[in-house]
């Protein structure tokens, strides 16, 4: 990933990251909530997140995103969605436990992604 892109005027290029998926997360529901996330429910969302998937060592593969309004705005949770799956998005009420939260939106099965050539 630290290699540096440019832009070519007038083509569309690409730029390969390191991740096997993304989360969406819903920044104006974290903003409403101030927290409630983590073991004195202080933390947002996101950052427990992180931190779970730095414990697990898997920080590498997923990127963890806050977004403008998803537009669904629950009463005491967040609004997330997966990259993969637009179309399913998810209401996480404040204080659900970390790992239960990335079981469902991340699942067990990440892997290291597949290097071009093998």
């Amino acid at each position: 990933m630290g290699e540096k892109h440019k832009a070519v005027p007038g083509e569309i290029t690409v730029a390969r990251g390191p991740w096997t998926t993304c989360v969406l997360l819903c920044g104006k529901c974290g903003k409403k909530l101030d927290g409630g996330f983590g073991d004195k429910r202080d933390e947002s969302l996101a950052s427990v997140l992180k931190q779970l998937l730095r414990d697990r060592e898997q920080r590498k593969w997923v990127r963890v995103i806050q977004v403008g309004c998803l537009d669904i705005c629950p009463r005491g949770g967040i609004a997330a969605m997966r990259g993969d799956a637009p179309g399913e998005m998810m209401i996480i009420p404040a204080g659900m436990d970390a790992a239960s939260i990335a079981q469902r939106l991340i699942g067990g099965g990440l892997t290291e992604p597949a290097t071009p050539g093998s």
